[in-house]
């Protein structure tokens, strides 16, 4: 398997968990690129959490004079991005986890014009989530955006039968995705982590996630007040489909 055959199997099998995924990328650039007409100049973006650079390649597609920085600390994740840059200078890729408090220092320095992640911030406990929020607007500059797609599930108490149809609607969609022959996540990773000449960056990344453990779910109620608290001047929901969601929150102006 090639590298670019490796990447098209990354998107069918998120596709997979995600069955609007390319609606939800779209709500996304459609918005950085109003942001781009509004400040009437070239933007500077930020893919947190960026796994192949998915999403910051989209948004370069869309925003031809645009420049971005893709982080992430999954060592194959990042040589797969290297691999597949078809940006060259415009996409500049960095090791860094999330949860590092001196972020700000390690990355390229702002300010930045958006910031964005998809289907990852999931991976943070609530308090490191929290703490990431308050670094954040380090980063970025007077109306700067923020946004976050991520399966963000409703409260199994207060909306039982919403909770239930999102999960059900979710699963029934992967089941038809897989069967015409997507990837499953435990496939797709064991043909990554065994490309030939990566074994670096495979013993890397059993380092890196050696202490994974299972994480509290928050609701998008959560995501919104830690945004308000960190300083975001506007915060809401950019789209919704069940429980697919983009968060967002403006900087003030």
């Amino acid at each position: 398997m090639t590298p670019d055959e490796l990447l098209a199997a990354w998107h069918e099998q998120q596709t997979a968990f995600i069955e609007f995924r390319g609606l939800r990328t779209r709500m996304i650039t459609d918005a950085l690129v109003a942001l781009r007409a509004e400040l009437g100049r070239p933007l500077r973006l930020l893919d947190l959490a960026c796994g192949p650079a998915s999403l910051a390649s989209a948004a370069l597609e869309a925003l031809p004079d645009g420049e971005a920085v893709a982080v992430d600390c999954d060592p194959v994740l990042l040589r797969l991005a290297r691999e597949t840059n078809r940006f060259g200078d415009r996409l500049r890729l960095v090791e860094a986890d999330l949860v590092d408090p001196d972020l700000v220092a390690v990355l390229p320095p702002g300010p930045y014009d958006a910031a964005f992640s998809a289907t990852a911030l999931h991976w943070l406990d609530p308090d490191a989530l929290v703490a990431f929020y308050q670094r954040l607007p380090g980063l970025l500059g007077p109306g700067a955006l923020f946004l976050n797609a991520d399966h963000l599930g409703y409260d199994g108490v207060r909306n039982p039968w919403l909770n239930a149809r999102a999960r059900e609607s979710r699963d029934a969609f992967e089941r038809r995705a897989c069967a015409d022959g997507a990837m499953g996540w435990d496939e797709w990773w064991g043909a990554a982590t065994g490309m030939p000449g990566w074994e670096r960056e495979a013993a890397d990344r059993e380092r890196v996630w050696a202490d994974k453990h299972t994480v509290v779910k928050v609701d998008p109620d959560f995501h919104l007040a830690a945004l308000r608290a960190a300083g975001f001047a506007e915060t809401g929901q950019l789209y919704q489909l069940l429980d697919d969601r983009i968060i967002f929150g403006r900087m003030p102006c």
